[in-house]
């Protein structure tokens, strides 16, 4: 889990570096579609993996 916390924090930085340095606006619409787009990737991943293993727990839940 620290991987994505440092991929999140490279991401804000890259979103804020972007906003700060915008001399063109088309080209900072896209990086901050690109940078959103990785985000929600990023996010539905986690949800996966979170349902995967709550999936696997309730399957090995016994039941008496």
């Amino acid at each position: 889990m620290v991987e994505i916390g440092v991929v999140v924090t490279w991401l804000r930085s890259r979103l804020l570096d972007s906003r700060r340095n915008a001399h063109d606006e088309g080209a900072s619409i896209v990086e901050t579609v690109v940078i959103i787009a990785a985000f929600v990737a990023a996010a539905i991943v986690i949800v996966a993996i979170l349902v995967s293993k709550a999936t696997e727990a309730a399957n090995n839940v016994t039941v008496q």
